[in-house]
């Protein structure tokens, strides 16, 4: 786990479980392995997105479920810009300093964290952890609370 997704867990005193690829009983190459080894619908699990305006400097982190589409025109439309387009892995690197494959809505502060209304329906999501094959289970409304997150429909 990096130490950002750490320091945030630890400081708000939220429930949360590690859940690390390698303790699972099977080889988890795909999303669909972790939902199936943990025994969890696909769509618990999360995908973050480093969103950029194409105007001006500003970002922001987006969580939805692995297998939607992040609706662009509204994260724009949140921005108040034209509009938005992926981060490149080596902004993502700068200024989350997570790598793509583990990237966390926790730790990112001071950035906007906008998570999509439809993971607020289950029980726990599971989130990068800031390090590849480590995740983080946590309630979809601690996960809000630690990121301070906008909650808002932005799956496709």
């Amino acid at each position: 786990m990096h130490r950002k997704v750490q320091d945030a867990l630890e400081s708000s005193g939220v429930s949360y479980r590690t859940q690390r690829h390698k303790d699972l009983q099977i080889d988890i190459r795909s999303p669909h392995d972790f939902a199936r080894a943990l025994g969890y619908e696909l769509d618990r699990i999360t995908k973050t997105l480093l969103l950029r305006s194409t105007e001006r400097d500003e970002f922001a982190v987006v969580v939805l479920s692995i297998n939607k589409r992040v609706q662009l025109e509204r994260i724009a439309e949140l921005l108040q810009t034209k509009r938005v387009q992926m981060a490149t892995k080596e902004e993502l690197s700068t200024i989350l300093d997570y790598p793509p494959t583990g990237a966390s809505p926790l730790g990112a502060d001071p950035l906007s964290v906008i998570i999509d209304s439809g993971l607020m329906d289950f029980p726990t999501v599971l989130v990068g952890a800031g390090e590849a094959a480590v995740e983080i289970e946590i309630s979809p409304q601690a996960l809000v609370q630690v990121t301070n997150a906008n909650v808002m429909s932005i799956a496709a």
